[in-house]
């Protein structure tokens, strides 16, 4: 026969509400502690930003940035992370080249580098000139392998094309205007900024080919680049024309080229070959 379990008394009730509110209260507590640690390095970066410690930001940023598990925190210390990537890079740039002894300014900005680099940030020496560094968007690769649902997700493709450099890295320049292409077909409709920047790096390769076919200035070391391409100089120079156009007219006031790339070509002046070597 079942035997009637007897009531629990009104005390022995109350001493297991309390027990359920410490239990749940503790673990509130603790999801708010961890969510207050993990925005702590954000704080953090921006503080030092203010003061425009820009290399110190990053390293604040330590904790998210290695941090294997995946969060919004880290997420957004990745972008933050990017977007001070330049700002340490200008930085350095300006440290190497300005008074002081060269040989000691150098060893510092690689000590920092380095430093910066075993946290993700990529960066790497100029094929130019190894004192100058430039940020190569690690930081933004990391971002969309890690959160391919990004909103930031289009920004990061368009800067990935070059990888953190201002001109075309590869030589084969009908690779580079594939790319450029596939990206405005893909965001186009979207009609955001990064298209109409694409459009004018576009324009600047045009006009660079169009250079390269019309004076001999270049020299021959174009000429590998040149070989594959079946386009007359005057297509180049009507496709240049075409995509600076389409940049002049953007509606998110991006400012002019400072090279005034379409004031000389339609002046037929000896420039842009120079944009698809060294980018400026």
């Amino acid at each position: 026969m079942l035997k009637r379990c007897k009531p629990l008394s009104e005390v022995k009730i109350a001493g297991l509400l309390c027990l359920l509110i410490v239990v749940c209260g503790t673990v509130s507590f603790s999801s708010l502690q961890s969510e207050t640690d993990a925005e702590s390095p954000l704080a953090e970066a921006e503080k030092l930003i203010l003061s425009e410690k820009y290399y110190e930001a990053i390293l604040a940023l330590e904790p998210l940035l290695m941090n294997k598990e995946k969060s919004k925190a880290q997420e957004e210390a990745l972008w933050l992370a990017h977007q001070l990537g330049e700002k340490v890079a200008e930085k350095i740039r300006e440290v190497s080249f300005g008074i002081g002894d060269p040989q000691t300014k150098q060893e510092t900005s690689a000590e920092k580098i380095r430093t910066l680099n075993k946290v993700g940030a990529g960066f790497s020496n100029s094929p130019f000139d190894t004192a100058y560094y430039y940020y190569d968007e690690a930081f933004l690769q990391q971002l969309i392998q890690r959160y391919p649902e990004s909103p930031k997700r289009a920004v990061a493709e368009y800067y990935l094309i070059f990888d953190g450099l201002s001109f075309p890295r590869q030589q084969n320049l009908s690779q580079t205007l594939s790319v450029l292409h596939a990206y405005i077909e893909k965001y186009e409709k979207t009609g955001r900024a990064e298209v109409y920047k694409a459009y004018l790096d576009i324009a600047h390769i045009h006009h660079g080919l169009w250079a390269v076919m019309t004076f001999d200035n270049p020299g021959t070391e174009m000429a590998s680049w040149l070989e594959d391409d079946t386009k007359s100089a005057e297509t180049h120079k009507a496709e240049a024309e075409k995509y600076y156009l389409k940049y002049h007219l953007n509606p998110h006031g991006l400012p002019e080229p400072e090279d005034k790339g379409y004031e000389r070509l339609k002046n037929g002046e000896e420039f842009g070959w120079d944009y698809i070597i060294y980018g400026c």
